[in-house]
């Protein structure tokens, strides 16, 4: 069983709705074990009531939280969310709570050593002490490890010193169509050409072996040196909920390149997975028997 491990925040989105569990590495990690791998998230909680909730959901979830710490005198994370005139989500996070101040131990470090995969972001890097902890993290997992950056760029929450040393950490990202001319911009990458920022990219950053291109309902691009593969998408019946999308594309891309599955194929079921979660009105929506089956036969799980 793939171990693969989740770094980040978690915490409770304040939505207009109502309150629901949050944090992309949790549902990154609760999606690496929706596809039979062991999902492991890494990261903290206050010692309040919040916490709590956090705790006694993921569990509900089936989701280990070992590696969950209980922060005293922090506050569990929240965000505010509302949504624009066009339907996007635009988040404000509470600041300084618990997941900014990560630490490492013993028991993470032996956790690190043993890690097949990891997906990590940009956003709990905005503290000192949790993004020294999470390059910590990557540099003692083993040296055939997938290292899969999911950008999950939030302003003010990045610079161009993040973004390069995440992509340094890097052997494989995904960058939102979205995020393209930010991530061009911020590392001095003229023009907003997708596949001559990718190729720059590849370029640039030696360990960095796979760059994914999401473009919502018009699928994906997958970049590796000198190949592209393209799906288009699949058709939704309906559009309900775009949550746990991106987390769910990139969990079938981190068992992809752990199981050595053709790059086109992995494209292919990850758009599948993504377009499954995103008919489903709940957060973390579980995938299809119609999707695992995919998910089987391409031997992704």
């Amino acid at each position: 069983m793939w171990q693969i491990v989740a770094l980040g925040e978690v915490l409770l989105d304040l939505l207009p709705m109502g309150v629901r569990l949050g944090g992309a590495p949790a549902a990154a990690a609760w999606y690496c074990g929706e596809m039979g791998a062991q999902g492991w998230l890494v990261s903290a909680v206050g010692a309040d009531k919040h916490g709590l909730r956090v705790q006694r959901e993921l569990q509900q979830r089936h989701l280990a939280v070992e590696y969950v710490r209980r922060c005293v005198g922090m506050s569990t994370g929240e965000a505010r969310v509302h949504y624009d005139e066009n339907g996007r989500a635009c988040y404000h996070f509470l600041e300084d709570v618990a997941w900014d101040h990560l630490y490492m131990d013993e028991e993470l470090s032996r956790l690190a050593a043993k890690a097949d995969g990891v997906i990590f972001g940009t956003l709990a890097q905005r503290g000192a002490q949790s993004r020294q902890v999470i390059y910590e993290f990557l540099e003692r997992m083993p040296s055939n490890a997938v290292r899969l950056l999911d950008l999950h760029l939030r302003y003010p929450y990045y610079s161009s010193e993040v973004l390069d040393e995440s992509f340094r950490h890097a052997t494989a990202a995904k960058i939102t169509l979205s995020e393209l001319p930010v991530v061009a911009r911020w590392l001095g990458i003229s023009g907003a050409n997708a596949e001559y920022v990718a190729k720059t990219l590849l370029e640039r950053y030696e360990s960095l072996r796979c760059l994914a291109l999401t473009r919502a309902d018009e699928g994906s691009l997958l970049f590796e040196r000198g190949r592209i593969y393209e799906c288009g998408g699949f058709y939704a019946d309906q559009f309900a909920n775009s949550s746990g999308c991106g987390e769910a594309f990139c969990a079938v891309l981190c068992l992809g390149l752990l199981n050595g599955v053709d790059l086109q194929t992995v494209n292919e079921e990850a758009n599948r997975a993504a377009c499954c979660v995103c008919c489903e009105p709940d957060t973390l929506a579980p995938l299809s028997d119609e999707v695992l089956d995919c998910l089987q036969k391409a031997r992704i799980i």
